[in-house]
């Protein structure tokens, strides 16, 4: 099998968590083939130098370096700014920032053009689990999936939506919610923290009928989050409770490993799992 030539979009802490994997060897026969910044003095520019990984500004930039899949760990507006150039390009595309995908005509955009071009667009589980077990009740009729997200309250500063709610944060003593509806209202409300409602709904049943409840909790030490899927096959419950990166608790470590799965997954010949 040749080498996986991985170009990486963003370098903040997932993309430099990604980068570093790579480095370290923790996909075998996959290597760092560029690294794509906002600006050249973008956050992670002198690291990337010392690799001597090519360093770019601009997307067409980045595919001139002919990587095979680029992971995408920089923002939503990548995504509906860069996505379709890069898999009409024919390279496969991992994006990280799920919650642009609530544009229905993007993701038909994105599909069509790894279709036409043979490329692949890979949604990635980000900081959840049990999508496995989704897309298997999916063969027969799903009924409902619901997710109820808990983070600590310092987790919901600086977000738009909440500071309109005029919630004070650090005086909660109690669970407060902050959410409850559709996933499409949601990500639109949270879209930094709430990229895995997005997978949800993608993998499930859209963004209108996937329910989510949002709750600023000082009860709980790490981000929690229960699944549950009521469908024709049964019923399950899956819950995660994500240890944050020490270095930005707004992002989960789970969501940075699966960056580096979705490459796993792509280099292997042998897959567990549906």
């Amino acid at each position: 099998m040749s080498e996986l030539r991985v170009g990486i979009q963003g370098c903040g802490t997932i993309g430099r968590y990604v980068l570093e994997g790579l480095v370290d060897g923790a996909v075998s026969g996959a290597v760092p083939a560029v690294v794509m910044g906002r600006t050249d003095s973008s956050r992670g520019r002198e690291r990337v130098r010392e690799l001597d990984i090519p360093w770019v500004t601009d997307v067409d930039s980045m595919i001139e370096w002919a990587p095979d899949v680029v992971v995408e760990a920089a923002s939503h507006a990548a995504v509906e700014r860069d996505g379709l150039r890069i898999l009409t390009a024919g390279i496969d595309l991992v994006p990280l920032s799920l919650g642009a995908l609530v544009d229905g005509a993007l993701l038909e955009e994105l599909c069509e053009a790894a279709r036409v071009s043979d490329s692949l667009l890979y949604i990635p589980s980000g900081g959840i689990g049990g999508l496995d077990a989704l897309a298997q009740a999916r063969c027969g009729d799903v009924y409902s999936v619901t997710m109820v997200s808990r983070k600590p309250p310092g987790a919901w500063k600086g977000i738009d939506y909440v500071e309109q709610l005029g919630v004070n944060l650090d005086a909660l003593e109690n669970p407060l919610q902050l959410y409850c509806g559709p996933a499409r209202d949601c990500v639109k409300k949270f879209p930094q923290n709430i990229n895995i409602a997005a997978a949800l709904s993608l993998a499930g049943l859209g963004f209108d009928e996937t329910m989510i409840e949002i709750y600023a909790d000082p009860t709980v030490p790490i981000n929690r989050h229960e699944i549950t899927c009521e469908a024709e096959s049964g019923r399950f419950t899956v819950i995660m409770e994500n240890a944050p990166v020490p270095e930005n608790p707004k992002t989960t470590y789970m969501a940075c490993l699966s960056g580096l799965a979705a490459l796993r997954r792509l280099r292997s010949n042998y897959r567990v799992g549906t």
